[in-house]
């Protein structure tokens, strides 16, 4: 971008928390991956030493998109990986495209309502949706009612890594309710500096929460 050239701030954020914004968007870039906030190999550090050398463990992504998160798991030696996403059209897309990998599963499925038994997962790794799920309408019973799937989801000694552009003043109220009884910890990972924001109140950091449920696994 040209040192003259002003960067263009939208009036209004479009509706992340909806699934038709995200069917219209992955309608027109039917070829595209994209990860939001951090890449895989900035996230690996975290994730693998939380997953134990479990390569039998079974790992849920919720609001996959198009990202190659499970890709990239898969190339690690995690197969058994369950992607999901309110949008069709993205969980069509991504079958398509991994069809070759037998052991991962896509499915259309709203994160504020999961469907499945309790004690199912090792992990759930989370890179943005319950930031999008708190830009919507109800956005506090529908964060809870995701956080509380998850938990339900997770076994023992399993663990939640979120990935937020939220700060934790306005993350960890959510993630320490009185339902949720598993150990919260923080990391953070510096943003590439983009100068046309130098002015904005914005934080130079993305967060990652990693939630561990009590118990043995």
């Amino acid at each position: 971008m040209a040192d003259h050239e002003e960067l263009e701030i939208p009036d209004q954020l479009p509706d992340y928390s909806s699934p038709e914004y995200w069917d219209d968007r992955y309608t027109t870039e039917p070829e595209a991956s994209y990860d939001w906030l951090i890449s895989y190999s900035q996230l690996r550090p975290i994730i693998i030493p939380r997953l134990h050398d479990n390569y039998d463990a079974e790992i849920l992504v919720v609001g996959c998109g198009n990202s190659s998160l499970s890709e990239d798991l898969y190339k690690d030696g995690y197969k058994n990986i369950t992607n999901i996403d309110f949008s069709s059209t993205v969980i069509s897309q991504m079958g398509d495209k991994y069809k070759m990998h037998e052991e991962m599963d896509f499915s259309v499925m709203d994160a504020c309502n999961l469907q499945y038994p309790q004690g199912c997962f090792s992990a759930v790794i989370d890179k943005g949706t319950l930031d999008c799920v708190l830009c919507g309408e109800q956005s506090f019973q529908r964060a809870n009612a995701m956080l509380q799937g998850i938990y339900r989801a997770l076994q023992p000694g399993g663990v939640y890594i979120l990935v937020s552009y939220g700060m934790p003043d306005t993350r960890i109220g959510y993630l320490k309710s009185k339902y949720l009884t598993w150990t919260v910890e923080q990391a953070k990972l510096s943003k590439m500096r983009l100068e046309h924001f130098a002015n904005y109140e914005v934080s130079q950091y993305h967060y990652i929460y990693i939630c561990t449920k009590q118990g043995e696994a």
